[in-house]
């Protein structure tokens, strides 16, 4: 499976789960990256998917309307970006079922997929999303070493390729890393596209490329902004803030490397919702509605 989804989890910076977003400045947004990604992908012709968070929805309706128009997939993120595995089990299926009928009634269009903030996300949760109408999700990722990561059992589920893992019409998208002297390393974007030094990351790349195995990109609109770094809360340490801001500067050059070298390797593009489509043979028309779905409630 030579295919690469390239991926966004929109989100502003205070989103960022080491920020104190009660004191952050709220009005200092950095989702201009969000154009910046739009703009690489389109002179590329490249479709991707998108996660977005709820409380955004509104603010970005007519950016995610154009998303929609021109072909890519639009699915949930949750509202706030709480972690999954912080909420009770029901407060969660409650937080996924509204992101899910606030964005279908933006889009006018049934949303297929999810991805946890920090990929916080564990079976138990994962089962709630087909109850909650979803019919893919993209939370895994084998990297044990990150204090914020869940871990998702996934018995019971068949692997119709490498890295996809499917049960009845629900995938699971497992997100890139590599083995690297008996340890996964993510080389699948984010932080790690900007801080581990391009040369050594295209090697990994590149090795990993080999394989053949679904490729998945992620990337927020906070590392492709144009804009300065934000005044930080006076709890943000220099830590924090140094790990917010190294390499932003590169990022979009790195993402147009990274997109030569896929395309070098023999690469397709795709979305999850086409390749959900491929795999399970159920490519939704808008407006159709899927597979034991809740029926939309419209936004007020």
């Amino acid at each position: 499976m030579r295919t690469a989804v390239l991926t966004m989890d929109i989100e502003d910076w205070w989103h960022l789960d080491y920020i104190d977003r009660c004191r952050a400045d709220r009005e200092y947004s950095m989702l201009d990256g969000l154009a910046v990604y739009r703009d690489v992908l389109e002179r590329h012709g490249i479709r991707s998917s998108y996660f977005v968070l709820g409380e955004l929805i509104g603010p970005l309706q007519r950016e995610l309307r154009e998303l929609d128009a021109a072909g890519n997939d639009v699915g949930a993120h949750g509202w706030d970006h709480q972690r999954p595995l912080t909420m009770a089990p029901q407060a969660f299926l409650r937080d996924v079922v509204r992101s899910r009928q606030v964005l279908e009634a933006a889009l006018g269009r049934p949303v297929l997929g999810y991805r946890a903030p920090c990929y916080s996300l564990d079976r138990q949760r994962l089962e709630l999303l087909g109850e909650a109408g979803y019919v893919y999700d993209s939370s895994r990722i084998d990297f044990s070493d990150h204090p914020l990561y869940g871990t998702i059992d996934l018995a019971g589920f068949e692997q119709p390729a490498p890295c996809v893992f499917r049960k009845e019409g629900f995938l699971e998208f497992q997100v890139t890393t590599l083995g690297i002297a008996g340890k996964q390393v993510p080389i699948s974007g984010g932080g790690y596209l900007r801080i581990f030094p391009w040369a050594l990351m295209r090697r990994w790349i590149q090795r990993y490329l080999r394989s053949q195995h679904l490729y998945v990109l992620y990337i927020h609109p906070f590392e492709l902004s144009q804009r300065p770094a934000p005044r930080f809360p006076s709890a943000t340490t220099w830590r924090q803030q140094l790990r917010f801001g190294i390499g932003r500067s590169g990022v979009r050059r790195r993402l147009e490397l990274l997109i030569e070298l896929l395309q070098e390797n023999g690469y397709e593009f795709a979305t999850f919702a086409e390749l959900h489509g491929r795999i399970c043979g159920t490519p939704y028309a808008a407006g159709s509605q899927l597979p034991n779905q809740t029926p939309v409630v419209r936004a007020a």
